[in-house]
């Protein structure tokens, strides 16, 4: 059961994940009727030469500036992870296990081949084409997943909409769960949403599901933090599980960053 629960967590993740993907940017506007919204408190040489080699310069300076901070994508830390750019951390118990941003260094630890130089640069390549996974966890019966994406990955000028629209833009729907894990579901008792929550102390909006597959309960919520420096980047934060119970109280591992 546990390596089919693990199978699941991770195809419903990456198929949420890729629902959001750029779905929230631009002018995009939906108000889908299986969606709602209320308030709740709990739960990315010559003179020619000169002006050229300045010319560069100036572009490698701006290329410097515009790359994606480490800050922004973030750093592991023992049994968890820092974001000083989105401002928040993540302590989790010892029941969960850190997995590894790349496989590229299978007998590596977890913590240093995360905050590698090499894999700080390979995520970087890979939120240019998009998003990229920045940190994951999990326990028996829970997962943790923190994606970063890049609405400019498209167009340089694109930023990301309010945090309620791209969270109505990229709630999964029965079909995206269904696509997900695959033909063999028996997917029952699908519902969604989507709720103002408190996260961090602040509110936030949260795409929101749970469903049945094998009767196997599921419950799956994606909070979304649209960075304030720089909104063509926000995060999507996944929390997903098969006890109601420890998605709904996982909150409680993240707190507001402090040096």
């Amino acid at each position: 059961m546990r390596n089919r629960k693990d199978k699941i967590f991770a195809l419903i993740a990456a198929g949420c994940l890729c629902l959001s993907g750029l779905t929230g940017c631009g002018e995009i506007k939906m108000s889908p009727d299986n969606i709602s919204s209320k308030s709740d408190d709990g739960l990315m040489g010559s003179v020619k030469e000169e002006t050229d080699a300045s010319d560069e310069s100036e572009a490698d300076a701006a290329g410097e500036e515009d790359k994606v901070s480490n800050d922004m994508i973030g750093r592991y830390v023992s049994q968890g992870y820092e974001n000083p750019s989105f401002g928040f951390a993540i302590a989790l118990p010892d029941t969960y296990t850190l997995e590894k941003r790349t496989n590229l260094e299978l007998n590596a630890d977890t913590i240093e081949a995360s905050n590698a130089d090499s894999t700080y640069d390979w995520i970087r390549s890979l939120i240019a084409l998009g998003s990229a996974t920045v940190f994951e966890a999990e326990d028996e019966d829970t997962y943790i997943g923190v994606n970063i994406q890049n609405a400019a990955a498209l167009d340089d000028t694109s930023v990301w909409d309010e945090e309620k629209t791209i969270a109505e833009n990229s709630v999964a729907t029965e079909e995206d769960i269904k696509e997900a894990v695959g033909e063999d579901a028996q997917i029952t008792e699908f519902q969604n949403n989507v709720e103002e929550i408190t996260f961090l102390g602040e509110k936030h909006y949260a795409a929101q599901y749970t469903f049945k597959n094998y009767d196997v309960p599921f419950y799956g919520v994606t909070v979304y933090l649209v960075n304030e420096q720089d909104p063509r980047y926000l995060l999507a934060i996944d929390i997903l599980g098969s006890d109601l119970n420890a998605v709904d109280q996982a909150d409680q591992f993240f707190s507001v960053y402090t040096e």
